[in-house]
C-alpha cells in the first residue's frame, strides 16, 4: 500500500504544547512534600467502612443514567475511529451486472423496424480506488479519532469518579440529618416541658407573660428548625435515589449515626503524578492533542491530493462465453487534483481549527489549575474540618453538663428565665453544630479522594511531559503551625489539655491506604482532635514536564 509523509506542518505561530504552556505554574504551594498522599486503592469508598454506602455505590454504577450515556458514548468513540481509519485502506467494490438495450447497436440506429432488436450484456467484476495520503491528512484524522475516543474514557472514568463522590456526600448528607433532626426533637421534648412547666407557675402567679412567651418562641423556632431539616433531609434521599437509578420511595438509609465512620486523616503532600491520575486532566490533555491532529489535517487538506481508480474482470453480450478469455476487461486511471480556488474554505477550515487548538490548550491549563485548586483546597478541609469537629465536640459536651447543672438549679429555684432560655439554645446549637461538624469532616474526606483522581492509578502511563508536577515548599506547614489548635478536647473527661506536649514528638496519624507504611493509629473513633505537625522542609521548585 502506498503510504504518504506523515510529518505534520509545523508553523511558529502554533500554540505550544501543553507541557509547555502550563510553565507560569507558581512556583510555591502550600503543600509540604516530606510525605505524599495516600494513594486511594480502586475501591477508595470501602475506606469509609460502611457496608451500606459500599452496597449503595454499586447499585449507582450499575443504575445510574448518566453514567450508562458515557458508556454508550465510549462505544460509539470506538467505532468513530474504525470510520475514520477505514480511509487509509482502498475501497475494493464487487461488481457483478447486468444491462439490456434496444436497439442493440445504439440510439437511432435502425433504419427500419427490421432491424431493431435488443441485446443483453453480463458483467462480473470489480472497482477499487484509492486516495494516496502523501501528506499525511488521513493518519493526522485517525490520530484525532484516537484521542477523541481516549477523551470519552476518561470522561466516563470522570463522570464514575464524581457519581461515587455525590453518592457517598449525599448518603453522609441524609445521616447526619437524620442525627440532627433526633437531636432537635430530643431537645424539643425538654423545651416543652419547661413550657409546661413556666405555664403552671404563671398560672400560681410566680412567673409572667414575657417569660412564658420567650419560652414559647424558642418552642416553636426549633420545631420550625427540626421541619426545615426534615425537608433537607427528603432533598437528600430523593438526590442520592437519582444518582442510585432508583425511585425515592425505594431508597431506606438504616445507619443512624455517623460517629463509627472513618474520616481521611492525611499529612499534606501534592502527589507527583496528578495530571496522571485525575481523568479530567487526562481527557483535557486528550482533546488537545485531538485538536493539533485536526489542524494539522487541515494543513495537508489544502495540498493536492492525488487518486488511483481501476477495474477488472469479464464481460460478454452471451452469458455462457462469460469466462471466456477474450471476455476480460480492466482500466486503470490516476489523476491529481490540485485546489485553484474554493471560495478561502480550506484556509478558512485551517483558522477554524488552529483558534480550535488554542481553545484546548487553554482549557488544558486551566483544567491544570483547577485540579491544583481542588488538591490545596481538599487538605484545607481536611485539616480545618478536624480542628473545627475537635471544638465542636468539646463544646458539647461542656453544653451536656451545663444542662444537668442547669436542670438541678432551676428546681431549686437559683436561676432566672433569662438564663435558662440562653441554656437552652446553648444547649442545641452546641449538640447541633457537632453533628454537623462530623459531615463536614467526611464531606471533606470524600472532596480529597475526587481532588487526587479517586482510586484510579494509571501504572506505567504517563501524562504530557513525564506527569510530573513542581515541587511545593514548606509554607503549607508554616501556615499549619500558625493555625495550630491550642488546645486538644479529651473528650472522656471533658477538659483541655495543653497540645505544647505533643509537639515535641511526632504525631502518629491515620491513612486510608492499606499499602501504606504500618504507624501507630489514633483511633478515628476518637473525636479528638490532634493537630498534624510537621518540620519545615525547603524543595526546590521544577518545571510541569520536568
Amino acid at each position: 500500500m502506498l503510504m504518504g509523509c506523515t510529518t505534520p506542518i509545523v508553523k511558529t505561530t502554533d500554540a505550544p504544547a501543553g507541557d509547555e504552556y502550563v510553565t507560569w505554574l507558581p512556583k510555591f504551594f502550600k503543600t509540604a512534600t516530606n510525605e505524599r498522599l495516600p494513594a486511594p486503592t480502586e475501591l477508595w469508598w470501602k475506606e469509609f467502612g460502611s457496608d451500606e454506602l459500599n452496597e449503595f455505590v454499586d447499585i449507582a454504577i450499575a443504575n445510574n443514567f448518566d453514567l450508562r450515556i458515557a458508556i454508550a458514548r465510549v462505544t460509539q468513540a470506538r467505532a468513530q475511529v474504525d470510520v475514520v481509519n477505514a480511509a487509509l485502506f482502498p475501497v475494493v467494490d464487487l461488481v457483478p451486472a447486468y444491462a439490456i438495450q434496444a436497439p442493440s447497436t445504439g440510439v437511432g440506429s435502425s433504419a427500419n423496424t427490421t432491424q431493431w432488436n435488443s441485446r443483453s450484456s453480463y458483467q462480473l467484476g470489480v472497482q477499487t480506488s484509492y486516495e494516496v495520503d502523501i501528506w499525511g491528512k488521513k493518519g493526522f484524522n485517525t490520530q484525532s479519532a484516537i484521542s477523541q475516543a481516549l477523551a470519552s474514557e476518561y470522561n466516563r472514568d470522570a463522570i464514575a469518579l464524581s457519581l461515587v463522590g455525590d453518592v457517598a456526600t449525599n448518603y453522609f448528607q441524609v445521616i447526619s440529618l437524620n442525627e440532627r433532626i433526633a437531636v432537635g426533637e430530643k431537645n424539643l421534648i425538654e423545651i416543652r416541658k419547661i413550657s409546661k412547666g413556666i405555664k403552671r407557675r404563671m398560672d400560681m402567679g410566680d412567673s409572667t407573660l414575657i417569660d412564658l412567651s420567650q419560652q414559647l418562641i424558642l418552642q416553636n423556632n426549633t420545631e420550625a428548625l427540626v421541619i426545615s431539616q426534615k425537608l433537607q433531609r427528603d432533598d437528600a434521599i430523593y438526590r442520592l435515589a437519582t444518582l442510585m437509578g432508583r425511585t425515592p420511595s425505594s431508597i431506606k438509609v438504616k445507619k443512624d449515626t455517623l460517629e463509627s465512620v472513618n474520616v481521611a486523616v492525611v499529612q499534606p503532600g501534592l502527589p507527583s503524578d496528578l495530571l496522571c491520575r485525575r481523568p479530567d486532566i487526562r481527557r483535557a490533555e486528550a482533546l488537545l492533542e485531538s485538536s493539533q491532529a485536526d489542524l494539522y489535517a487541515a494543513r495537508a487538506n489544502i495540498l493536492p491530493s492525488f487518486a488511483l481508480t481501476g477495474g477488472g474482470g469479464y464481460g460478454s453480450f452471451a452469458l455462457n462465453t462469460i469466462t471466456a478469455p477474450q471476455s476480460f476487461f480492466y482500466n486503470f486511471g490516476a489523476s491529481i487534483v490540485a485546489h485553484v480556488f474554493d471560495g478561502g474554505k480550506r484556509r478558512a477550515e485551517e483558522r477554524v481549527a488552529d483558534a480550535k487548538n488554542v481553545e484546548m490548550l487553554e482549557t488544558y491549563a486551566s483544567t491544570v489549575l483547577a485540579a491544583l485548586r481542588d488538591v490545596e483546597g481538599s487538605l484545607s478541609g481536611i485539616h480545618y474540618t478536624a480542628e473545627g469537629y475537635g471544638y465542636s465536640n468539646q463544646a458539647r459536651l461542656q453544653a451536656q453538663k451545663l444542662a444537668a447543672m442547669s436542670a438541678r438549679v432551676v428546681e431549686l429555684g437559683g436561676m432566672d428565665y433569662v438564663q435558662l432560655y440562653e441554656i437552652q439554645r446553648s444547649v442545641f446549637t452546641a449538640e447541633d453544630a457537632a453533628v454537623n461538624a462530623k459531615f463536614d469532616q467526611l464531606r471533606a474526606s470524600v472532596g480529597l479522594f475526587k481532588a487526587i483522581g479517586g482510586g484510579m492509578t494509571y501504572v506505567g502511563d504517563t501524562c504530557k511531559g513525564g506527569g510530573k508536577l513542581p515541587q511545593a515548599d514548606s509554607m503549607w506547614v508554616e501556615r499549619q503551625n500558625s493555625f495550630a489548635s491550642p488546645v486538644v478536647a479529651d473528650n472522656s473527661q471533658g477538659s483541655t489539655k495543653n497540645s505544647e506536649l505533643l509537639l515535641n514528638k511526632p504525631v502518629p496519624i491515620k491513612t486510608l491506604n492499606p499499602n501504606s507504611p504500618a504507624v501507630n493509629e489514633i483511633p478515628l473513633t476518637n473525636p479528638a482532635f490532634v493537630p498534624v505537625v510537621q518540620p519545615p522542609t525547603t524543595v526546590s521548585s521544577q518545571r510541569l514536564g520536568s
